[in-house]
Order: structure tokens, then C-alpha cells, then sequence
């Protein structure tokens, strides 16, 4: 899966769920769901696709899960 196969899935997934390219989606994926949209599986914890910045935020639960740290940024842009 090459880098614009990549930024086409997360484009028509955002286009899907918020009606717009350069919406934010925030929620949770399967691993599953995470390898057929981003060819790889971030983890457990919670996603937030920015199409406007185009960035995939992962956030893992910390200090007892009282507090949202973010665990990997990645920049999504085929450019």
C-alpha cells in the first residue's frame, strides 16, 4: 500500500463519516478496521483523522486512566 493509497482511504473514510475531506473524526477502530485504512494497526486507544492539517493523532489512556496522552502523531499528506 503505497503513501497516496493511504491518503485516498483516509480521504473517502472522512468524506463517509463527517460529509467532507477536511473534517475531524474522533473514535476508536479495530485493528481490522485500522490495517485496511491505514495499512498498519496504531494500537488500542483513541483516533482523531484531521483532514483540515491532515494528521492521524492516537491517544492511550494515562495515570489511571484519568488523563489522554498522545502516543503517535503521523502527517498524511501525499505530497
Amino acid at each position: 500500500m503505497t503513501k497516496y493509497d493511504i491518503a485516498a482511504n483516509i480521504a473517502f473514510f472522512l468524506l463517509e463519516k463527517t460529509g467532507s475531506t477536511n473534517g475531524v473524526w474522533r473514535g476508536r477502530m479495530t485493528a481490522n478496521q485500522q490495517r485496511s485504512l491505514f495499512g498498519s494497526f496504531l494500537g488500542k486507544g483513541q483516533l482523531v483523522i484531521n483532514g483540515e492539517n491532515e494528521t492521524i493523532r492516537h491517544y492511550i489512556k494515562v495515570c489511571f486512566g484519568l488523563d489522554f496522552d498522545c502516543n503517535k502523531e503521523i502527517i498524511i499528506a501525499a505530497a
